[in-house]
């Protein structure tokens, strides 16, 4: 068996050379594909710090196996063999080694994903935020960890009892993390470990909203909304990061996760006033430049854009400053239709929700009556009800319909 040799290499010529003849005994069959593969990660294991100095041999090594005969034929049983390893093997190298064959496996086929929450590797999350929450700060084989977390939350609902495990102490260890690596030169780190807190919202979303409970504050159930809350004035990287990041118009799933997150701060009385006032300046900013930017096809994103826009410019101290208030009711007006031909015809989802928006108090004084149609009914927190049906959510209010399907569909 390859485990049980010892090798004595020369040089890097040497090193792939041995590579790809493990890969190519692991042509024949289950079991040789088995055993090769366990070979592979003794091998990489033991020589990465001589032979992979670089990112692009790190690369090159992990796609040779990617690329291989045997992983083309036996893909299914090595990805089933790498898992059962990432929850058996302890040794640090090793379980670096595999976290990385199974995240550029999930990359390039993220149904691989899915099976590392499978009844039958039940472990395996427990096993990642144990390696969050246990190394030093930085690690490796924790970066890698916060990534491959990441993917498996952001392709699939993973169950309450695999959610319960995130609790109020990992939390706070994720906001100890950004602050603590806020001034590193490489913000890659940081960002991915925001990636996975904003995924993990996201879980509890569709967690809480799918409970009966219409009493029960979102706190309650989201442990990261109550660390929020516990640090308000203390995990200002986070908030400034989060903005950032916003603000740079990142891919549509990252702009969707964190305008989810901002709805949920928005919404919940406790953690209307987290962000800054300045924070909150640069998000109306990005909010009129997105709403006026956004192409047709993302009219689901647009939507999600004004549903957080409400609670916005209503909950939090806006309400008191009205930062670009007549930008923003004439944005609302263009969205409409009524003062612009900018926009192709309004769908009666976009003429709903700029409706509501022009309801608030924020426009008092420059709204006329006919752009409200003479309702001066406004939904409150309080008045608030979750009726959920499978991953959306409708929000309804005492006085008229407030609608947020969408909120909670994974992507865009």
């Amino acid at each position: 068996m390859h485990d049980e040799i010892i090798y004595h290499l020369e040089d890097s010529e040497q090193f792939w050379i041995e590579l790809d003849d493990i890969l190519t005994q692991g042509q024949q069959n289950q079991d040789t594909a088995r055993r090769s593969i366990d070979a592979y990660v003794n091998f990489v294991s033991k020589f990465q710090d001589e032979y992979l100095e670089t990112d692009s041999q790190l690369i090159q090594c992990f796609y040779n196996l990617l690329n291989s005969s045997m992983y083309q034929t036996f893909s299914d049983i090595i990805i089933e063999r790498t898992i059962h390893q990432a929850t058996t093997r302890k040794e640090l190298k090793e379980l670096w080694v595999i976290f990385n064959i199974l995240y550029l496996a999930g990359k390039n086929n993220p149904a691989i994903f899915k099976l590392m929450v499978s009844p039958q590797e039940h472990d395996f999350i427990l096993k990642l935020k144990e390696h969050i929450n246990d190394l030093d700060e930085g690690h490796r084989v924790q970066q890698i960890s916060v990534n491959l977390l990441f993917e498996i939350c952001r392709c699939q609902r993973i169950s309450q009892n695999e959610l319960s495990i995130f609790d109020d102490q990992f939390f706070d260890h994720l906001l100890n993390l950004v602050e603590n690596t806020r001034d590193e030169e490489d913000e890659t780190f940081n960002y991915s470990v925001i990636h996975l807190m904003l995924s993990l919202n996201e879980q509890f979303m569709l967690t809480v909203h799918g409970t009966s409970n219409d009493e029960d504050n979102d706190l309650n159930h989201n442990a990261l909304l109550r660390v929020l809350y516990a640090r308000i004035g203390t995990s200002k990287t986070f908030g400034e990061n989060v903005i950032f990041m916003f603000n740079r118009a990142v891919e549509p799933q990252i702009q969707m996760l964190i305008l989810k997150l901002l709805y949920e701060v928005f919404t919940i009385p406790e953690t209307t006033e987290y962000f800054y006032t300045n924070d909150l300046h640069v998000v109306i900013d990005v909010f009129i430049r997105e709403l006026y930017n956004l192409p047709e096809e993302r009219e689901a994103l647009r939507h999600t854009y004004l549903r957080v826009l409400y609670p916005l410019i209503t909950n939090t101290q806006l309400c008191q400053h009205r930062y670009k208030q007549r930008q923003i009711y004439n944005l609302l007006l263009d969205l409409s239709g009524a003062s612009t031909e900018h926009f192709k015809p309004v769908t009666r989802t976009t003429q709903r929700l700029v409706e509501t928006c022009l309801r608030s108090e924020y426009f008092e004084g420059i709204a006329p009556d006919k752009c409200i149609n003479g309702m001066k009914i406004m939904p409150t927190l309080n008045s608030m009800t979750f009726d959920t049906s499978g991953s959306t959510v409708t929000v309804t209010s005492s006085g008229n319909d407030v609608p947020v399907q969408g909120m909670l569909v994974h992507g865009v």
